[in-house]
């Protein structure tokens, strides 16, 4: 007990020490909940300094590319049919190992109703969603999404869009605040390889690592995680998919004025000209400026 409450007493430290760093950096927008705050400590195992550059590296790329990750809306008709398309949710629960199982999957197989980039957006305001409602109870540990490939074909893969799949990968990779621990992609089809021409340049060498491929039908998956935490259309005890989606569907309803609120999410910009009272704070800041924008500058694949 004791040593918990240390460990409760010094990641309040950490955070309050976090929440400091961010006040003295104008850029950076100043609302940043202590719940979200905390995530990124987490993903840096309470490394304050490593948690300041990843957070800055976060917003660097929201703002790089605010069609993606500012311009959105959980409610306009491009979320609204992608939800109607595919199913992105958080499993409940942790595994044994105290990791997150995610769960992707296509529910209606029409390519032409497929939109990548709105999936690619609805994507992220899952996760935001997530990590603004993540309770002070425990985190993961580590994450493992699911990627069941039943229903896709070639003419699905003819629908990616290269620029949104590039910031998706570089995202996830770099900047978002979860450590990935494995990725499984069940009902892999013979076509893998086709697949894997368009994405594997994008994937770094040491995450594809993580990577496992399932054949269909296969009970290989169970491996690795239990099979009693998936949907009950996997033979598992989570519950119904579609009961499972649709907290999720309320969540983003609930907190859609956060999602769109470019406030939340926007760097402010650098403020030229500095007052004699305000030199030290602004030559902090400019600091800030220089790290943003080599940030940005790093940012590009080439």
């Amino acid at each position: 007990m004791v040593h918990k409450q240390d460990n409760e007493q010094l990641m309040a430290q950490r955070l309050a020490e976090l929440q400091s760093l961010i006040k003295a950096q104008p850029q950076l927008p100043h609302n940043i909940s202590s719940t979200l705050l905390r995530r990124f400590l987490h993903t840096t195992r309470g490394d304050v300094a490593a948690a300041q550059r990843l957070l800055q590296l976060n917003y660097a790329m929201r703002n790089k590319h605010p069609q993606i990750f500012i311009d959105r809306d959980p409610m306009d008709a491009s979320s609204q049919q992608l939800l109607q398309v595919a199913d992105l949710v958080p499993l409940p629960g942790l595994t044994p190992e105290n990791n997150k199982l995610l769960f992707y999957r296509l529910i209606d197989h029409d390519a032409d109703k497929f939109n990548f980039t709105a999936g690619i957006k609805v994507f992220f305001m899952v996760a935001d969603c997530r990590f603004a409602t993540e309770t002070d109870g425990r985190l993961s540990d580590g994450e493992i999404p699911i990627f069941d490939m039943a229903g896709y074909t070639l003419r699905h893969l003819t629908k990616t869009v290269l620029s949104s799949l590039r910031v998706y990968m570089k995202f996830v990779q770099e900047a978002h605040p979860v450590r990935l621990r494995e990725v499984h992609v069940l009902n892999c089809p013979s076509y893998l390889d086709k697949v894997l021409t368009v994405v594997k340049p994008f994937i770094k060498s040491e995450v594809f690592k993580l990577i496992h491929f399932h054949l269909p039908n296969a009970d290989t998956p169970y491996k690795h995680f239990p099979r009693a935490m998936l949907p009950e259309e996997y033979g598992g005890g989570a519950g119904k998919m579609s009961h499972l989606k649709q907290q999720w569907v309320h969540l983003l309803q609930q907190h859609r004025e956060y999602l769109m609120d470019a406030d939340n999410w926007q760097l402010n910009k650098c403020k030229k000209g500095v007052t004699s009272s305000s030199s030290s704070s602004s030559s902090s800041g400019s600091g800030v400026c220089n790290t943003l924008t080599h940030s940005l500058k790093t940012l590009e694949i080439d």
